[in-house]
């Protein structure tokens, strides 16, 4: 559902927008519309058009790699730190990846073609998205190294804990479909998966509920690839 005249009555919620100056914010406010996603929704596919650009406020992304025979393997998230459509600001309206919605909440969106006339004005709101355009590249390489080398419970761990930092709880709502998704492998293998992490008191896992009962112990037993992301995001000056 979208809400074209909540924008004017609320606070900022996207900390990329809200870091933005009151000059440039200026622009943005009357071009901004709020729409409500659900998860499971997919904003966009590989190969489609970007019309809109997204500002999650209230809500997670999971992007997703596509391969043959629609195989797919999570690249990345992006929660109120960042925006969605960042092609649109590298020059090309084209999607290359999946972007899923992963938790009910809320984004402010945009045309595309007014998000490039507000990049072209702004210099604040250019070096910003160059400074995400730059987490971005670091998420997927080292999602790709991490998918590449290490065992589906350390995937699984870091995927728990960088969902965890953009909604800001303990507690993910999550299915087995969609586990298999960003993972890449088989349903049997993610049930292993949680069921190792289970036994370990690292995670709870009941209908498509997963519970962090002690997060310093899931940061312990992450791999690099988690802390080497974290470390990127953390100097960000608008992430957190």
């Amino acid at each position: 559902m979208v809400h074209p005249d909540l924008i004017h009555d609320a606070p900022i919620q996207n900390r990329l927008l809200a870091a933005l100056p009151p000059i440039e914010l200026k622009g943005f406010i009357p071009k901004l519309e709020v729409v409500d996603l659900t998860v499971g929704t997919k904003i966009y596919d590989r190969g489609d058009r970007i019309e809109h650009v997204y500002f999650p406020t209230s809500t997670v992304t999971t992007l997703l790699a596509v391969g043959t025979d629609d195989l797919t393997l999570e690249i990345g998230l992006v929660g109120r730190e960042g925006v969605l459509g960042l092609p649109v600001f590298l020059g090309d309206k084209m999607a290359n990846c999946r972007a899923v919605v992963q938790a009910d909440g809320m984004a402010v969106r945009m045309a595309a073609t007014d998000f490039e006339t507000e990049c072209a004005k702004g210099e604040t709101l250019r070096h910003m998205l160059l400074r995400f355009a730059q987490l971005r590249m670091v998420q997927t390489s080292q999602a790709s190294a991490c998918h590449r080398f290490h065992e589906i419970e350390k995937r699984l761990v870091r995927w728990i804990l960088m969902t965890s930092d953009r909604i800001e709880t303990s507690a993910i709502l999550v299915t087995h479909d969609f586990l298999t998704k960003i993972l890449g492998v088989r349903r049997d293998e993610v049930t292993r998966a949680a069921e190792t992490l289970a036994k370990r008191g690292l995670i709870a896992y009941s209908r498509n509920r997963l519970l962090i009962p002690d997060r310093p112990r899931l940061e312990a037993a992450a791999c690099q690839c988690y802390s080497i992301i974290r470390d990127k995001e953390k100097s960000l000056p608008f992430v957190h």
